[in-house]
């Protein structure tokens, strides 16, 4: 097996220079593609995260206004209940 010793950056040529920058560009590029992409899909499962707390919540929210109309409803009828008996009363 040879030795063979990596050319020293002083002795590349400036197409081998820029050929080098490139390479490291290229290769930048790529983590930075990768990094966004996830970044994107971290931002996705939080909103979809997000969405699925944001039903929940507002099923519950359903739930609760349906139990408010009918107290509502039993509240009405109770008032109308008394406003007879006061009727009664009163005659």
């Amino acid at each position: 097996m040879s030795n063979v010793m990596p050319k020293s950056i002083k002795d590349y040529s400036l197409d081998e220079l820029d050929a080098l920058i490139d390479t490291i560009r290229e290769r930048r590029l790529k983590s930075v593609r990768i990094y966004e992409e996830s970044e994107k899909l971290r931002h996705l499962a939080r909103i979809e995260g997000l969405e699925v707390q944001y039903d929940k919540q507002l099923e519950m929210f359903r739930k609760e206004l349906e139990r408010v109309d009918k107290h509502i409803d039993r509240l009405e009828l109770r008032t109308l209940k008394l406003r007879a008996i006061r009727l009664e009363i009163e005659q």
